[in-house]
């Protein structure tokens, strides 16, 4: 089933529906015709000929059958990638035009990282909800990494999260915002034992209850290497968590608790009462925070305002 490469940009703007790309994403999810013919409360014999006319639109297969199902072909891959971000992006367009209807001037989605800094949140909710008319804005706390790949998707428009080259393709710009540096924060009651100390005792704090963000996060391997460089293992964790209430919560209920926060964040437990950041610095850095966006976004001009708002409350004196 092959096409003339000339007649395939015909076929697409001509031929191809939304409803296809639907279907695609469907098949891709549940790689089973008969499963997709019931969620969509058709038959079999129409979804497999509805498949049948998008191959031909493209002019190649999609999918070929296995013995776990249907499998995407390289084709399909690509395929399938644009579709899903084609759907998201109608998605958007349709709560846009909702807030637009109730006189806003559209909609903003604003992915942030967990351990963003209170200066940086109050800056961003400062910009977006001084603007007139005003713009409606979707919040989604996650890791730099779903961030980024939720830019991709398009199912976000920008995101405050970790400024990593490795991470960032060239569809993805990015500026840096500021720099934090990992700090020990432990339970009140332990607080004085340990922050008597002129250098950091690794013996001791492998005894303590740990708190560990998930693993593959920069904090996570600031603990990694802390115990690395003194020849020993990471703990055990008594408890695995993210969020920053969390933590703060379980330091109050744990004499011995124990973990690693950005400084900012670090000071900001340490004023909730839930616990107290060491004196002694750590002698590692974490990747710096940035606002994040995909190159020739339409919402470049509202990020391009954000970014500058942010900035400059950042620059010093401001």
């Amino acid at each position: 089933m092959r096409m003339p490469p000339a007649s395939l940009p015909d076929a697409i703007e001509n031929r191809l529906k939304l409803r296809h790309y639907t279907l695609l994403i469907a098949l891709a999810r549940h790689r089973s015709v008969t499963r997709v013919a019931e969620l969509l409360g058709t038959s079999q014999p129409t979804v497999t000929r509805a498949l049948a006319d998008i191959e031909e639109i493209f002019g190649t297969l999609l999918f070929v059958r296995t013995g776990r199902g249907l499998e995407p072909t390289v084709a399909g891959e690509l395929v399938i990638a644009r579709a899903g971000c084609t759907v998201a992006e109608n998605q958007a367009l349709v709560r846009e035009l909702d807030s637009v209807r109730v006189g806003r001037q559209g909609r903003l989605r604003l992915g942030v990282l967990p351990y963003a800094s209170d200066r940086v949140l109050d800056l961003t909710w400062g910009h977006l909800f001084a603007y007139q008319p005003r713009i409606t804005v979707e919040s989604v706390e996650d890791l730099t990494g779903n961030l980024l790949r939720a830019l991709r998707e398009r199912s976000l428009d920008c995101a405050i999260c970790r400024f990593s080259q490795a991470e960032v393709d060239d569809d993805i710009q990015q500026v840096l915002l500021y720099q934090q540096r990992p700090r020990l924060v432990v339970a009140r009651p332990s607080a004085a034992r340990l922050g008597g100390y002129p250098r950091i005792d690794i013996a001791q704090l492998s005894d303590m209850d740990w708190l560990f963000p998930p693993t593959d996060t920069p904090i996570r391997q600031v603990i990694d290497a802390l115990f690395a460089s003194a020849g020993k293992r990471s703990p055990v964790p008594l408890l695995e968590a993210y969020a920053v209430r969390t933590l703060a919560s379980a330091l109050r209920r744990l004499p011995r608790g124990v973990t690693v926060l950005p400084d900012d964040i670090a000071q900001a437990v340490a004023q909730d009462g839930a616990g107290e950041v060491l004196p002694q610095a750590l002698p590692w850095s974490l990747p710096p925070v940035g606002l994040a966006w995909l190159k020739g976004s339409p919402k470049e001009a509202v990020i391009s305002g954000l970014r500058d708002a942010i900035l400059a409350g950042l620059r010093p004196g401001a």
